[in-house]
């Protein structure tokens, strides 16, 4: 059986300017092939894109340990993709499984802004829920614009 599962992760990319962008993804993977997965979902980048849906790919090695990330999404200001790898060390468990050094390309791979996402742990038990067999002919749907939630609404009303 195929996993899939759902992770948000969050930070602050730095670009050249030295500006700090707030991102966040949260996104839906789906297994292909042992270690390989499709990830679909929303991201939030400020300038470089809100609430834009996203696709992408995880893949997770063994040797040498890695859990690499590309996520990629376009806006009317461009394609963009943020590209990141963990890795899981034994001797640095929490750091190495929650922190995740990326780097916001622009559509030709040049580095606009490079930072830190990270895990909240508070996360975690959703994370552990989502982890769901997917059946080899069928596939769960992961609608970004369902999960998309704007700010505007979150802080309406609110003075």
């Amino acid at each position: 059986m195929k996993l899939s599962f759902v992770e948000t992760m969050r930070g602050e990319v730095t670009d050249g300017a030295g500006r700090v962008h707030p991102v966040d993804f949260q996104i839906r993977t789906t297994q292909q092939r042992a270690g390989h997965f499709l990830v679909e979902g929303v991201v939030h980048a400020g300038t470089f894109g809100d609430e834009a849906p996203c696709t992408g790919t995880l893949t997770i090695t063994v040797a040498p340990p890695s859990i690499a990330y590309d996520v990629r999404w376009a806006t009317t200001a461009g394609a963009f993709s943020l590209k990141g790898a963990k890795s899981p060390s034994p001797l640095s468990p929490l750091r190495s499984m929650t922190v995740l050094p990326v780097a916001l390309l622009d559509a030709a791979g040049a580095a606009l802004a490079k930072g830190t996402m990270t895990f909240d742990l508070f996360d975690l038990p959703g994370f552990l829920a989502s982890w769901l067999p997917v059946k080899l002919g069928g596939r769960r749907r992961f609608d970004a614009r369902l999960a998309a939630v704007t700010r505007s609404h979150l802080l309406e009303g609110q003075s």
